[in-house]
């Protein structure tokens, strides 16, 4: 296979950008130097461009089941989007049955992932059925490369919340193992509450969906999950966090010396919750729900001044009519939003072109903290040499449109529609084959994406 040598251009990394050539050979980076030799290679001028290692999205949800219906993308059609944001690997979740152990939810998973997915994949383990029989498996399951594994503290009509006893076995279990816990953290039993009494008095229209989850469910969530975990300290993820005062309070863990790491998500950056009022407010709904103006303000600040960790997009797209067709009352309507194609474009314009990140966080971000997190450094999230060949060209020239014409999700809409842009991802390239090359896709029916598994140093 003949090498390919990338010129000219500059390197991202958390700590710096600079000046490098990257030789490429045998689906790994062989050599990342100056002026490296261009005989016998294919050569390509990255002049003027950024060359990031590839994305990660930490957070996403492939044709899952919500609310009587199914999330627009699989693997097949989210990958696609995904490969096109320049997300070289995603990281998903097991779904759990009643019943189902966690081996054979990894298995079914895997299943549905394999030879379907442009992008490589790892994932997250749920654990929604708890059981003694299926803590138990939690050693068995890192050994097939899943370190993560989510935890809920709401949506117990589900079946899926777990109650503080449960908690706290699982942290035990996992922390031996280990491994790390995720939350979904919000108070099950304050939203159902609240839920109940706004469908009582037909107050169902958007705005109630906020009102239905506020900030203090998540606020009293974290508090509860950080003294759970004081005394056996397993690290823990709080996913999609919303509120000031939530990064605050598990900030101050953190300083404390607990392993506590947090997530948010582009739509909690970009929205609050007044998108609610307007004439397609219900589209927009997804859990947690948007917040105020002060706690978006307080996220961006938090992402530059290193309080968040990650940023994972929580990809659940939904259809208008799949939308629509909860008659516009949000308890009726299926939670979530698409993201995984925009999470760089919003980052790169909403953050850095407006002085809220630099480059090196951004790449920290959305490459090498995830990639720390989950198992997967070096092998994934960097530029460095016997890595993965998983990189993006960007280039900074050039203004466009986010419209959901030109995505490539199975979603007929995106919630960043009419978005201004600048820049363009020119090329993607996975273990050393090129997805995007100049802006067209190589082979529609690539799907040599694999599962990756994690490690535990």
């Amino acid at each position: 296979m003949k090498k390919t040598l990338i010129k000219n251009g500059t390197l991202v990394s958390p700590e710096k950008l600079y000046q490098a050539d990257i030789l490429i050979s045998s689906q790994k980076i062989e050599k990342i130097a100056a002026n490296i030799p261009s005989a016998g290679t294919e050569i390509i001028d990255a002049k003027g461009k950024y060359i990031f290692p590839g994305f990660i999205d930490a957070h996403t949800h492939m044709g899952i089941p919500i609310r009587g219906t199914t999330s627009a993308d699989d693997f097949e059609t989210g990958s696609i989007a995904a490969l096109h944001g320049g997300v070289t690997t995603i990281i998903d979740f097991t779904v759990q049955d009643k019943g189902e152990s966690l081996m054979s939810s990894l298995k079914r998973r895997k299943a549905q992932a394999d030879k379907k997915t442009s992008v490589d994949y790892a994932l997250h383990c749920n654990i929604t059925d708890f059981q003694e029989s299926h803590i138990a498996e939690i050693p068995k399951v890192m050994q097939e490369g899943v370190i993560s594994f989510k935890a809920f503290t709401a949506y117990r009509e589900a079946g899926m919340q777990l109650n503080d006893r449960q908690i706290l076995e699982l942290l035990w279990q996992v922390k031996l193992a280990g491994g790390t816990v995720m939350f979904h953290a919000e108070n099950g039993d304050m939203v159902d509450f609240l839920t109940t009494k706004y469908v009582k008095y037909n107050k169902t229209t958007p705005p109630y969906h906020a009102l239905s989850r506020p900030a203090e469910a998540e606020i009293e969530a974290v508090t509860r999950i950080l003294t759970l975990n004081k005394f056996i300290q397993c690290p823990i993820y709080f996913v999609h966090l919303t509120t000031y005062e939530s990064v605050q309070i598990a900030s101050m863990a953190r300083q404390k010396k607990l392993p506590v790491y947090l997530e948010t998500c582009p739509q909690y950056l970009i929205f609050d919750e007044s998108i609610y009022s307007t004439a397609d407010g219900h589209y927009y709904i997804a859990a947690p729900a948007f917040r105020r103006k002060e706690d978006k303000e307080f996220l961006w600040y938090a992402l530059q001044d290193n309080l968040i960790d990650t940023i994972g997009t929580d990809h659940c797209p939904f259809n208008k009519a799949q939308k629509d067709a909860g008659q516009r009352e949000f308890h009726k309507t299926p939670n979530g939003l698409s993201g995984v194609e925009t999470l760089f474009s919003i980052l790169y314009n909403e953050g850095v072109k407006k002085e809220r990140l630099s480059l090196q966080k951004l790449v920290s971000l959305i490459s090498e903290e995830p990639a720390r997190l989950f198992g997967l450094f070096p092998k994934k999230g960097i530029l460095l040499e016997k890595s993965d060949a998983d990189l993006v060209i960007f280039n900074p020239v050039g203004k466009g449109k986010i419209t959901a014409k030109e995505l490539h999700s199975n979603a007929d809409w995106t919630p960043y529609e009419g978005m201004e842009t600048e820049g363009q991802i020119e090329s993607v390239m996975l273990r050393g084959n090129w997805l995007l090359k100049n802006g067209n896709q190589i082979d529609t029916n690539f799907k040599k994406g694999r599962f990756v598994p994690a490690f535990v140093d």
